[in-house]
């Protein structure tokens, strides 16, 4: 039986094996049990066997814990470069290693000589991996020797524009398989939802290609799904619609005397009358869908009571008539949704086959790459048996490899691996010496959306790499990491009792469920509390003509939710609640408040804190263009460009560039007499209005002389609106401002700049930006789950 003095024991030499250098170890890690920890731990062994750094490759998935670990690393091997040798020897010990003169010798310079290693230490992300091996051999590959990798916003910005182009050629020729296809979208929804759906599809252009490719081409593909649907092929949905309004057992002929007859009957039965009368005056679509309503309710189910129990009773015969009828229907209702779904489907595929297809075309011509041409180009070349020397120099190069939170590994990138560490195995006629790999994860972590992440991959590839180490009689270390450093008993039992009835359906690492997680036993006391759901109040349903689409009313459950949570944080505060191990009082910093999502509740939550006067870091990722301090940049621009809109420089004006009041906006807006706002603005007296025409004036001026990020510059820099903003709206604009610019002179190394291409671009680009959230700051973090994945809080 464990004691709870036995169990820090327990997880240090359960860190050790896994940190051997001399064995490959693969890790399933719950959260906070120091997996990061044993990467860098490891890595730091390999270290002090003298291992070269270049020889070691570790791949992570995101830039931030790529980051994370090289510092981790160097901090190391900086501070032992401070220590004496009492200190030194513990602490080489302490990672499991024995020490010595010698070692301690090595150890003092491992810092220099992992700063000078050509290159630097390996730690990067799969996709700086691949682009790196990509430019190293490019004819090999078959990409353009020097080519560039497309980010985020000029991706957006290149697959709207291509998009776009293809609506326009569709509907020039309406006759073509595009025109057609846009035929049948756009009767399935409006411009921007159809465009919003085509990014969704072009996400999944792996998907679309496989699909193409498997079935032969689009017709045959379709033929398929035709198949899959139980329609016919050759079937159009015309033809069932016709079908439908013009059966044989009640022809659109007999439906105003069956109209007549229910009218003579009650209110339900009048009813089914008006029904019948009001499908005879439509046509096409209309119709059919008034004509089933005769037969569905407004849930699509079919009436139990075409008729009243009494009139049924007196018209058997029309009675039997519309169960016939309502029967057929189903039916045919069934396969009118299947064609429907085909055509969608057909209409889909088609419009995003030909957008990708220009887009393949667009990057070839212009030397360009996205992060899946780097995974997919790479996973080619070491499939490629005519360019073995390329796999035979990657492999004099690579001795240990070690990957991070593997549980987000795509089956892609896993091939990588395995193609990377092939001779890893195949005993001493490859190359003697020590080679291992190393992976770390946690299925229950994963963020399944992000780069196609197969979570049940890391089981299978334990299992495959494990069975290669066993055949060729290498040793290899299996461990789970249960303790947690992060969390304390009541929230880990909490965890766990959610969990237990679904455990067999979210991992398939683990024996008899989920892995417990178990806490230290100094961990800080804690508790758990489960609020009673908020329930929506009763209210007229009546609202004002005027009233905002977006608005989050004042007495939905969110924004009770909010205010509860908002107050909450300020009573914490405010009694200076204990916290962690030394107890001391909270602060803003110690709150971290989780959500499924972003959205209103999201939006909510931050309102509602800064209404308590709570300190808060505000959103943790946004669209940059939806940033009030970039909205205002680009009103400016637009009043300048737009010497006649006046919202936008109403806009401008209001904001913290100009600083007007709404009273100043009044006495230059009110009784203008058809002047516009600019004219008006010039023509006021008064300093404050004299001196905002004036620099009007002069960043008019400089608009049509500069590039837009020298413009954007002066007016953040120069002209003071950095200051004017931060003074405003706090210093999380900084790094809206910050990305802004980034992308002022982005643009202006790819298009030839001009103010109002780049506000063109912008809109277009949709450019979001992720706030790094690990930086300390005393301020309340609101994030959703996934994004604060890592990060703590007391």
């Amino acid at each position: 039986m464990r004691t709870a003095a036995d169990i820090p024991d327990i997880v240090r030499r359960r860190q050790t094996d896994v940190s051997n250098p001399h064995v490959s170890a693969w890790v399933a890690a719950n959260a906070g049990s120091g997996k990061t920890h044993v990467l860098a731990q490891r890595v730091i062994n390999l270290l002090l066997k003298e291992v070269e750094p270049e020889k070691i490759l570790c791949i992570t998935f995101t830039k931030a814990a790529a980051a994370n670990m090289a510092k981790r690393v160097f901090d190391t091997l900086g501070a032992w470069t401070k220590l004496d040798d009492e200190a030194l020897d513990k602490a080489i010990t302490g990672s499991g290693i024995a020490t010595g003169a010698a070692t301690r010798t090595l150890a003092r310079r491992l810092f220099a000589r992992a700063l000078e290693t050509p290159g630097g230490l390996k730690v990067q992300t799969i996709h700086a991996f691949c682009t790196q091996l990509l430019h190293q051999f490019p004819f090999e590959a078959n990409v353009a020797a020097r080519f560039a990798v497309l980010d985020d916003a000029e991706q957006t910005q290149l697959l709207e524009k291509l998009t776009l182009d293809v609506l326009l050629q569709g509907a020039e020729a309406p006759d073509s398989l595009l025109g057609r296809a846009l035929a049948v979208a756009m009767t399935a929804g409006a411009d921007q939802t159809f465009r919003e759906v085509v990014r969704g599809a072009i996400a999944q252009a792996d998907t679309i290609r496989r699909w193409n490719e498997k079935s032969g081409g689009t017709d045959q593909g379709l033929d398929a799904l035709s198949t899959v649907l139980g329609v016919d092929p050759a079937i159009t949905l015309a033809q069932v619609e016709q079908e439908i309004v013009n059966g044989p057992i009640l022809p659109p002929s007999e439906w105003q005397a069956v109209a007549a007859t229910c009218k003579t009957s009650s209110a339900n039965d009048q009813k089914q009358g008006d029904r019948l009368v009001l499908a005879s005056r439509l046509s096409g679509r209309e119709q059919i869908e008034a004509y089933f309503g005769v037969f569905f309710d407004s849930k699509s189910q079919p009436r139990s009571n075409l008729l009243t129990k009494g009139f049924a009773n007196k018209q058997p015969g029309l009675t039997q008539q519309l169960l016939n009828e309502q029967s057929r229907l189903l039916t045919l209702r069934e396969r009118r949704n299947a064609i429907i779904c085909r055509d969608r489907s057909a209409a889909l595929i088609t419009v995003t086959s030909a957008v990708l297809e220009r887009y393949g075309k667009g990057k070839q011509r212009r030397g360009l790459v996205d992060y899946d041409d780097l995974i997919d180009k790479a996973l080619d070349l070491l499939r490629n048996t005519e360019a073995a020397w390329v796999h035979y120099k990657l492999d004099l190069g690579i001795d240990h490899l070690l990957i991070d939170e593997a549980q987000d590994t795509s089956t892609k990138q896993w091939e990588i691996v395995q193609r990377l560490v092939a001779e890893f195995t195949t005993g001493a006629g490859a190359r003697p010496g020590m080679r291992t790999i190393f992976a770390v994860g946690d299925e229950k972590q994963s963020i399944f959306s992000f780069q196609n992440a197969a979570p049940q991959k890391f089981f299978e590839m334990r299992k495959f790499f494990q069975k290669q180490h066993e055949d060729s009689e290498l040793d290899f270390e299996y461990r789970q990491l249960e303790h947690s450093f992060r969390s304390c008993e009541s929230v880990l039992s909490a965890v766990d009792i959610v969990f237990k009835d679904i455990a067999g359906s979210v991992t398939s690492d683990s024996i008899g469920g989920i892995p417990a997680h178990i806490a230290l036993p100094d961990a800080p006391p804690g508790v758990v509390e489960i609020w009673d759901t908020i329930k929506p109040e009763k209210r007229e349903p009546i609202e004002g003509w005027d009233a905002p689409f977006d608005t989050v009313s004042e007495v939905s459950p969110r924004v009770k939710l909010a205010r509860r949570i908002a107050g909450t944080v300020r009573r914490l505060i405010d009694a200076r609640e204990p916290v962690g191990l030394d107890r001391r009082p909270a602060r803003y910093g110690d709150v971290l408040v989780l959500v499924r999502q972003r959205g209103s509740l999201f939006e909510a939550i931050i309102r509602a804190l800064k209404n308590e006067g709570v300190e808060v870091a505000g959103a943790d990722r946004l669209v940059l263009t939806e940033h009030i301090a970039v909205m205002d940049l680009i009103a400016l621009a637009d009043a300048l460009l737009l010497p006649h809109d006046d919202l936008a420089l109403a806009s401008v004006l209001r904001s913290p560039l100009f600083g007007f009041s709404d009273q100043d906006l009044f006495d230059i807006a009110w009784d203008r007499r058809g002047k516009t706002l600019r004219s008006a603005l010039a023509g006021h007296s008064g300093e404050k209005f004299t001196a905002a025409n004036t620099r009007l004036e002069t960043l008019a001026t400089m608009a049509r002389r500069v590039t837009p990020f020298a413009f954007f510059a002066h007016v953040l820099g120069a002209d003071g609106g950095r200051r004017r903003f931060l003074a405003r709206l706090g210093l999380e604009a900084n790094d809206a401002l910050d990305e802004f610019l980034n992308l002022a002179l982005d643009y202006e190394r790819r298009e030839a700049p001009s103010l109002q291409g780049f506000l063109a671009w912008l809109r277009e680009a949709r450019a979001e930006i992720k706030r790094d959230m690990e930086i300390k700051r005393d301020e309340v973090r609101v994030m959703t789950v996934h994004g604060a994945k890592g990060l703590e809080a007391p």
